[in-house]
């Protein structure tokens, strides 16, 4: 409800720790709403409080319940650190053999679904070739690997404030990285999009839609992409109806032009989710 009154109509909600999400379906409050229910990650691979692991003998069975209740998506963690109490995380390592995760693809197309990995290490070239849907993050994502994703059909989400974003109690060693990574996320963006890659905004931890459809546009998305990126392109992909003439349809409004301030979708002057005006 809050998310429709500040404009955001359309959801793809990547993970909640037991599903939560799922539950919010078949209420009034889940109008817009695309679902992947909980976290699939094995055990010290996923922030403990948030997943109850699964280890890879029963990620398969695990996908199909979250399908079953309702999920259109699943939310693949497929790489990450080790996370052990009391001791500073690994650097991220796959959390799931390959033939496992082939399985789980081929088994959740197969139940209708899609599938959500996110990854931050060069796995994703590997990831890509058994046919996920869609690249959460995406750091160690390379031109091969985009062309490879927009030939099948996928999307990247790159989620730009967590992964460029300054953040208190940064090192200079992190501060540093993050730069590094924004200068290859400038160059690969706009080279995503002349591939024809669809490309969604997406907050994760932290961050608005508005900076996200800004930073797409620091980094040389046209304005128009950057826009698209947060409403046509994204609900085309995830396949939210277009509805023909006459139909109720999901419309913001904004006293000014987003295209040349992302900082006005912060601002909607009037919302209508479904036909119905909520704002």
């Amino acid at each position: 409800r809050h998310a429709h009154a500040s404009g955001v109509t359309a959801i793809r909600d990547t993970g909640s720790p037991g599903g939560a999400t799922l539950r919010l379906l078949a209420s009034a409050d889940g109008t817009g709403l695309q679902a992947c229910g909980r976290f699939l990650a094995p055990a010290g691979r996923y922030y403990p409080a948030l997943h109850v692991p699964v280890p890879p003998e029963e990620l398969v069975a695990a996908a199909l319940a979250e399908v079953k209740a309702g999920a259109t998506w699943i939310k693949l963690v497929a790489d990450f650190p080790v996370l052990h109490p009391g001791e500073p995380p690994s650097d991220p390592s796959p959390t799931y053999p390959l033939a496992d995760i082939q399985r789980l693809v081929q088994e959740v197309h197969g139940a209708g679904a899609r599938v959500a990995a996110h990854s931050t290490t060069r796995y994703v070239a590997d990831l890509i070739a058994t046919g996920i849907d869609s690249v959460e993050h995406g750091t160690a994502l390379d031109e091969a690997d985009i062309a490879s994703l927009a030939a099948r059909g996928g999307a990247w989400t790159p989620t730009l404030c967590a992964t460029i974003g300054t953040r208190a109690g940064d090192t200079p060693a992190r501060r540093k990285q993050r730069l590094e990574r924004q200068e290859r996320l400038r160059y690969l963006l706009p080279r995503a999009a002349a591939q024809g890659l669809t490309i969604m905004t997406g907050t994760d931890v932290d961050g608005t839609i508005p900076r996200e459809v800004a930073l797409l546009a620091e980094l040389g998305l046209p304005p128009q992409a950057a826009l698209a990126a947060a409403s046509t392109a994204a609900r085309r992909f995830l396949g939210f109806a277009i509805p023909e003439e006459g139909q109720p349809a999901d419309l913001v409004t904004y006293q000014d032009d987003p295209r040349d301030d992302p900082a006005v979708l912060g601002h909607p002057a009037a919302v209508f989710v479904h036909g119905t005006r909520i704002r």
